[in-house]
């Protein structure tokens, strides 16, 4: 039997139900924990959009990887019988053959082809999954650990240098104090690094002084206004997700200044920019971090 058409009235009801979902996931970054939470999620969801990572955080703070039905049978899963798709997440509905077709008949005006509509649409955590039996060959999930004494990360070190350069800054590592990881001299453009530390420890600082070079260099362009607090909070922010996709836990380093974003510290329209600024400066360094650096990584 077809599926029913839903009246204008039921269009009208999904279409708010949709928004007021996605008003509750960037309303949740309010409390430090919900802002925790979605730094925690975001390394694994780099690549969705803002509010996609946020109605992920929203609905399964716990999630790691997530798909739709027919995408976890291409990596070699399948989702259990029973499991309730309670997360869901804005897709693109590409427009129709038929569509396409009446467009091109009517002459293909570019300004009035068919657009690409989003709606909100279920997918599966792996959590909920298991995978398919022989001769099936389900990918692997697990991300990696990495420790922070350790130089695994070594591969990272040069990509995030080039980015230092690329923003007319100098990179030099050298003796610093005991306990200190290094620091960004802004008026000398010079980000320094403590020679004593391990790689990984290294790159970790590097992340969390790009991420002060690259706010200097974005703020003032896009005409945001943050106080040092507020800066310390994005530049956390950003260090805590990238090292995470990296592998590399540092929220004992991080959370102390997360922690101190308060409710009432600031309204939502502040929050939402500080949150948009945040993705769009750890996917500056993300983007340098994936496929060629990673073709290194694997030679190695």
């Amino acid at each position: 039997m077809p599926a029913r058409s839903l009246s204008d009235e039921e269009r009208q009801a999904r279409r708010e139900a949709d928004r007021r979902r996605t008003r509750e996931a960037v309303e949740a970054l309010r409390a430090s924990e919900g802002w925790q939470q979605w730094l925690r999620l975001r390394h694994h969801f780099h690549t969705y959009s803002l509010t996609n990572q946020l109605l992920i955080a929203l609905a399964m703070p716990q999630a790691t990887r997530v798909a739709g039905f027919r995408a976890w049978l291409k990596l070699g899963y399948c989702v259990r019988r029973g499991e309730r798709a309670i997360i869901r997440i804005w897709m693109p509905i590409a427009p129709s053959k038929k569509q396409l077709a009446e467009w091109q008949a009517a002459g293909a005006n570019p300004t009035e082809r068919p657009r690409v509509r989003f709606r909100l649409g279920p997918v599966w955590d792996r959590s909920q999954v298991e995978p398919l039996p022989a001769p099936a060959q389900p990918v692997a999930l697990d991300p990696p650990i990495v420790e922070p004494e350790g130089d695994s990360l070594g591969w990272a070190f040069s990509p995030l240098a080039e980015i230092v350069g690329e923003l007319g800054c100098s990179l030099v590592v050298k003796r610093h104090p005991h306990g200190r990881g290094g620091c960004f001299i802004p008026e000398l453009g010079i980000v320094s690094l403590n020679e004593a530390n391990s790689i990984n420890h290294q790159v970790k600082t590097l992340v969390h002084e790009l991420s002060h070079v690259l706010l200097r260099a974005t703020v003032d362009p896009e005409g945001i206004s943050l106080t040092y607090s507020r800066e310390e909070l994005v530049v956390e922010s950003v260090a805590l997700t990238v090292c995470g996709g990296l592998g590399l836990d540092t929220a004992g380093y991080s959370v102390p200044y997360i922690a101190s974003w308060s409710e009432n510290d600031a309204s939502m329209e502040i929050i939402e920019q500080c949150a948009g600024l945040i993705d769009r400066l750890a996917k500056r360094i993300e983007d340098a971090l994936t496929e060629p650096a990673l073709e290194v990584q694997q030679a190695a």
